[in-house]
């Protein structure tokens, strides 16, 4: 006899989960966060919020009167689903007579790799893709220097969306370790500013999940100096659903946006495991991406969670293998390092051993990122083997299914 346990997979692809099969005999047991509880929220919500903005006057009415407008989307490394968001902005705009030449839809990938058009169907919906001018950020180029924020961070702005008059955006707000959590203005920066800029905001600056950072205060600094007029901030359910939107003020809404998250992401947990899956999804289209995102919730969690002598294995799909970051993930990059060389490492994995379990990388990937002492297994079944071999026919294990969720202390 076996235990099965399904979780989410592979963001963007079908069938959006992965079953997860253990011995019987294995005393397991799955935390989901307290939004699986929630159901996605109407069509009818998501347009109230954007008519009954938080902190600003409404969209129609900020629009009235503009030649050149921007609408900032979040990239494919987020499942925020902004085709269910985007009729009811482009509905407002109309209201101020705003027409479809005007309007610019600027994909804010930071330093992450190019959408394309399939992308950019699944974002943000066929018909949009067929009727709009739809353009990638390049951290490189396209870029007017205004100066320096209150941190010293230089400040390099996408020139498309600093020459707009009405700047949008629509992005998801997850727990984030470097700006506490997405959303709001980060989709400014990283989303839209050049490599120096971020290389500055991402070394310098101190972080955390689910708080105020010094990266995030700066993040706002710099938002609030190139200008960003509505924000439209998304809570996400376990499924990439809706869970709730605020939309108004980058700062106001997305505080709002930030309680409500804390709420939906938290998660309850027992303590003295002696093996926990920590999966990366949502963000585990790539190895890039998940070489952090799968540890987000140790960053909250306390350290008995695992038993110090303890295993942590993480889950990615990583379809796209090892992904692309020109600021942290390519050889050379400016601020690339080994994950094993950081304080993360000696922090929260200490003395644990380490496995990485996906289908779809090999271990000259696993190795650019991860220490050697890292074990890669592309299959399931003979990473069970090795568990078994090192923890005996009753181990006590953990799920964690998500990589958005937060420890309740």
């Amino acid at each position: 006899m076996t235990q099965i346990f399904r979780i989410p997979w592979a963001v963007w692809r079908e069938p959006g989960y992965f079953e997860l099969d253990f011995p019987d005999s294995w005393d397991i047991s799955i935390f989901n966060m307290e939004g699986a509880k929630n159901s996605e929220i109407s069509e009818g919500e998501i347009k109230n919020a954007i008519l009954n903005p938080i902190g600003s006057l409404k969209l129609a009415e900020l629009a009235k009167g503009k030649k050149n407008v921007v609408i900032v989307s979040d990239d494919m490394t987020r499942p925020t689903p902004n085709y269910k968001i985007l009729p009811f902005v482009l509905e407002e705009l109309k209201k101020a007579n705003i027409k479809e030449h005007q309007i610019t839809i600027l994909l804010a990938i930071g330093a992450h790799r190019p959408m394309t058009r399939q992308d950019c169907i699944l974002k943000l919906g066929e018909e949009i893709v067929n009727k709009f001018r739809i353009e990638n950020h390049h951290p490189y180029e396209n870029l007017e220097y205004l100066g320096e924020s209150s941190k010293g961070t230089p400040i390099y702005i996408n020139k498309t969306y600093l020459e707009a008059d009405l700047k949008i955006a629509i992005g998801g707000v997850i727990p984030h370790s470097l700006a506490g959590f997405g959303g709001g203005a980060k989709i400014v920066l990283p989303g839209v500013c050049g490599i120096d800029t971020l290389e500055a905001n991402h070394s310098g600056l101190s972080g955390g999940i689910g708080i105020i950072t010094e990266a995030r205060q700066d993040i706002e600094d710099i938002a609030g100096k190139v200008g960003l007029d509505f924000s439209i901030n998304v809570i996400l359910t376990d499924k990439g659903k809706i869970a709730g939107i605020f939309a108004g003020h980058f700062k106001k809404a997305h505080r709002k946006a930030i309680e409500y998250g804390k709420q939906i992401y938290s998660t309850e947990i027992t303590q003295n495991n002696q093996i926990c899956f920590f999966n990366s999804w949502p963000e585990d289209s790539e190895l890039d991406q998940a070489q952090y995102k799968a540890f987000n919730f140790l960053m909250t969690a306390p350290q008995t969670i695992i038993e110090p002598n303890g295993a942590i294995v993480a889950m990615t799909s990583s379809y796209e293998g090892r992904g692309y970051h020109s600021l942290v993930g390519e050889t050379g990059a400016r601020l690339h390092r080994n994950i094993g060389e950081t304080r993360f490492w000696d922090r929260f994995i200490q003395k644990r051993k380490v496995y990485l379990f996906s289908p779809n990388v090999n271990e000259i990937d696993k190795n650019h990122f991860f220490p050697e002492s890292v074990v890669l297994f592309n299959n399931w079944s003979e990473l069970i083997q090795e568990l078994k071999r090192e923890f005996g026919e009753t181990p006590r294990v953990a799920i964690v299914p998500t990589s958005i969720q937060i420890a309740v202390k």
